[in-house]
């Protein structure tokens, strides 16, 4: 599928796939492929507003002729500077209060670079919008959980929606798509999913994460509050959270686990519909106490 795609930069090495959308190629760069040219213009647009502010992005390599991204009949390509850094894995096994604190602090980088970002895109669906429609009817369709259940927590998130601050937001951030050495953060990656939204989505996106792959939550459970506590405090050195985020960051980190239940339930992936939906009752009893 890549093959003779690296000529286009002048590079004869052949690519070496890392994952389905991605290719290492001569120990140097990273050939991406995005789904559509709208795509690869959002990823070229958020790495110069990030740069910008000081956030470290990979560079968009040009191709030989001077463009930015290579349309093919297989794909839309981009090549990137490999930065260095590796993936943060295992957290609760470090020093997690840390790690939280200073990836809040990244996080709220990350924002702040992106309110300088304008989106005049129409048709783009906000979250709760989400919630109430395609959502909302697969949910109604399964036995998986009671309406109350799902209800609740949607509902309840819905009526302050719209007063929470929207920007332009990330939409898919967790450590897979940060780098870092140590504690310092070496590259921020993959835009292709960015949009104008509230920004507690990837506030609530990011600290749900952390509870994927663990295989007994309840002995994590002060751990993730205690990450979750620490995250907010280096979030808020760059950016204060309004009274409406703060009240809503359990119901939407809920609404998120809804989201992909819907979402994989969709895909008869029955697998991940167990994962998340494990997830989700560990949410609900964890905020039911409070």
């Amino acid at each position: 599928m890549t093959a003779g795609i690296t000529a286009y930069w002048g590079i004869n090495e052949k690519p070496v796939a890392t994952t389905p959308t991605t290719w290492e190629v001569a120990g140097k760069y990273i050939l991406k492929s995005v789904s559509t040219e709208n795509a690869a213009l959002n990823n070229i647009r958020l790495t110069a507003a990030l740069r910008s502010h000081g956030v470290p992005v990979p560079h968009i390599m040009k191709a030989a002729d001077g463009r930015d991204y290579i349309v093919t009949e297989e794909g839309c390509y981009l090549l990137l500077e490999k930065l260095a850094g590796s993936h943060i894995k295992e957290v609760f096994e470090q020093d997690y209060e840390a790690i939280a604190y200073e990836t809040g602090i990244v996080i709220g980088k990350i924002h702040c670079a992106f309110m300088t970002v304008s989106d005049n895109k129409t048709g783009v669906t906000p979250f709760h919008q989400e919630l109430m429609g395609w959502i909302s009817r697969e949910l109604s369709s399964s036995s998986l959980l009671t309406k109350e259940e799902w209800s609740g927590p949607m509902e309840a998130l819905c009526s302050i929606y719209p007063q929470l601050p929207r920007q332009q937001i990330h939409r898919d951030l967790h450590y897979g798509n940060l780098l870092f050495e140590g504690t310092s953060l070496t590259g921020v990656l993959d835009f292709d999913l960015g949009k104008q939204d509230a920004r507690l989505f990837d506030i609530a996106y990011f600290l749900s994460g952390q509870l994927l792959g663990t295989k007994d939550l309840m002995a994590i459970k002060h751990k993730w509050i205690r990450f979750i506590s620490q995250f907010l405090s280096g979030y808020e050195s760059m950016i204060v959270l309004e009274n409406n985020e703060r009240k809503a960051l359990p119901l939407m980190m809920q609404c998120i686990e809804l989201l992909f239940i819907a979402f994989w339930q969709q895909q008869a992936n029955q697998e991940a519909v167990a994962e998340t939906l494990r997830i989700f009752k560990f949410m609900e009893h964890v905020y039911s106490q409070e």
